[in-house]
């Protein structure tokens, strides 16, 4: 292949991978808006339901009565499914982005590995030292991206350890909540 021919066909993955990436980010925040609408819209609905219930009684004890009846609890239950949610929007938003990310490293490494083996292999006799320029060059860029990788791996495992702790603090706050209600 032609070393322009390379260049834009890489050049061409990149704006695909940039654009890809775009999309998933799109995506990420469509999610968190309507997730947030969703909130508003059951936060609005509550407190409707809440005033309604304390205008229509008549006296201090069936006030007390129900509010006995409807605890904080659906609030708090709500607020701790919408954060759920909001991680979990998070965290398939980054996971889809370090893959796309890592896809496009992995690109980028493969094209710089084939572009030294061609630059090298049309050196003139005696331009050792050049070669061994490049393949230093090389063998840093190729660490440089593979901690890249690694710590986008680990960012991903960070955010889904954190998903998980954050559902399981809310299943554990909600369950004594929900033994008290019955």
């Amino acid at each position: 292949m032609h070393p322009t021919e390379q260049l834009q066909a890489v050049q061409k993955a990149e704006l695909e991978s940039a654009f890809a990436l775009s999309q998933t980010l799109f995506r990420g925040f469509e999610q968190m808006t309507q997730l947030q609408l969703q909130m508003m819209r059951d936060v609005a609905q509550h407190t409707a339901e809440t005033v309604e219930t304390t205008l229509s009684a008549r006296d201090l004890p069936t006030l007390l009565q129900t509010q006995a009846q409807n605890p904080q609890q659906v609030g708090g239950e709500s607020l701790m499914a919408y954060f759920q949610k909001l991680a979990q929007i998070v965290s398939a938003t980054q996971s889809e982005m370090a893959e796309t990310m890592s896809s496009s490293l992995s690109r980028l490494q493969t094209s710089l590995q084939d572009s030294v083996k061609q630059g090298t292999s049309a050196l003139p006799a005696g331009a050792e030292p050049v070669q061994a320029l490049f393949q230093s060059a090389m063998q840093f860029t190729t660490q440089a991206i593979e901690a890249l990788q690694n710590t986008q791996q680990q960012a991903s495992k960070l955010m889904s350890d954190q998903v998980q702790s954050l559902s399981a603090a809310g299943k554990k706050a909600a369950a004594p909540a929900r033994k008290r209600s019955s």
